[in-house]
């Protein structure tokens, strides 16, 4: 993390688990905005921005496809809720493929964040996993859906779309048809998210040489600047500067 910056993140409690990856925080500490540029993780997102004790901004993103360029105020605060596929249909109750790369602007009503006490990160988490809960669906989440979640979750795109489908007994039809409709990308687009992702690890120590997932450099560099923009050696570079989620991503 540079100069000017913290982060810190929390784990959703049990009954959210299957709904949430995690909570985050970041602080922008300098008197002055912060230039980032974020990156397709695999979540889609709620996320607040504070600046002098008061919400800026509140906005919902659909799942991002390639990179955008995010401008943080001086002195501000972002606070995100990162949220796994099975959220839309289980949690939100409702479809975020029309925000496929995109945002939501949010009511502060919506989730009650008019009145949370904005005073400690793990209050505001505490709050936030309380109005989520009111909201989820009543619906038990189907097996084979509560499967192909978990999968994909554990493996981190280390997988081909046929052995994803192979393992939970669910057609690769069908998959492409519940992720195409809930966040707006095919399965194996999906696992070429999370591969990329997976790959900072590597990138962020100075390895640009891909260990799996690729079938050699060149597949890998393509594949690496069509999802954040630049070569693999310009992100490890530049991960002080622009692209801090390298430096907060955790091995699987």
């Amino acid at each position: 993390m540079k100069e000017g910056q913290t982060y810190q993140e929390i784990q959703p409690i049990k009954k959210l688990e299957h709904l949430v990856h995690s909570f985050w925080m970041h602080h922008n500490t300098l008197d002055r905005p912060e230039h980032l540029t974020i990156v397709p993780d695999s979540y889609l997102k709620i996320v607040f921005v504070v600046q002098n004790g008061k919400v800026e901004r509140y906005f919902m993103t659909g799942l991002w496809i390639r990179e955008r360029d995010f401008i943080t105020p001086p002195n501000a605060i972002n606070y995100g809720c990162r949220l796994k596929i099975l959220a839309p249909e289980y949690l939100l109750q409702q479809e975020m493929a029309n925000i496929l790369q995109d945002f939501q602007q949010l009511d502060l009503s919506y989730l009650n964040l008019k009145h949370f006490d904005l005073s400690s990160f793990e209050l505001i988490v505490q709050q936030w996993q309380t109005e989520l809960l009111k909201i989820r669906s009543p619906k038990t989440i189907t097996g084979n859906k509560l499967r192909l979640s978990q999968l994909l979750d554990r493996t981190k795109g280390d997988l081909t779309a046929k052995a994803v489908s192979e393992q939970i007994y669910w057609t690769n039809r069908q998959i492409n048809r519940y992720l195409n409709k809930y966040i707006g990308v095919s399965l194996k687009k999906y696992l070429n998210i999370q591969k990329v992702y997976q790959s900072y690890l590597q990138i962020r120590e100075g390895n640009f040489f891909p260990k799996k997932y690729y079938f050699d450099q060149a597949h890998f560099i393509r594949e690496v600047r069509k999802h954040t923009g630049e070569t693999p050696s310009k992100l490890h570079e530049r991960q002080n500067d622009r692209f801090i989620q390298l430096k907060n991503i955790k091995p699987k």
